[in-house]
């Protein structure tokens, strides 16, 4: 049985058996999204439809996983949750890795004139 999804900036973790699986947005999983399925809205389309194919590559290419261990997480999550999970994560990487309400926080107060948006983790805090 699946768990709801945590949604962060740049990751969507998933329990699969217990154990947490980091969905990660990067450039890296766009890429290799995009290249397997002929482009990003190829593979939204696809997402829509559950073609298990384009569900593989892109849990793949998100979660680092690979082979068998990658089609056993995805089964083991469900197929159906795991489509709508790929499906946001799929759009966030559309939006530079950040939900739509990130998008549109950024959007805003980079509009109020500070230029910036703000950190939204401790890390990424004490990091500037």
């Amino acid at each position: 049985m699946s768990t709801a999804p945590i949604y962060a900036r740049g990751v969507v973790t998933v329990i699969i058996n217990g154990d947490p699986v980091e969905l990660r947005c990067t450039p890296r999983a766009a890429a290799a999204i995009s290249k397997a399925t002929g482009g990003i809205q190829n593979a939204l389309n696809s997402l829509i439809s559950i073609d298990y194919a384009v569900l593989l590559v892109t849990f793949s290419a998100a979660s680092g996983k690979t082979g068998e261990a990658a089609e056993q997480a995805l089964f083991d999550y469900g197929i159906t949750p795991m489509a709508r999970v790929l499906y946001q994560f799929t759009l966030m990487l559309l939006n530079g890795g950040r939900t739509e309400e990130e998008r549109r926080a950024d959007a805003e107060a980079a509009a109020q004139g500070n230029g910036e948006a703000p950190a939204t983790t401790a890390s990424e805090a004490a990091a500037s």
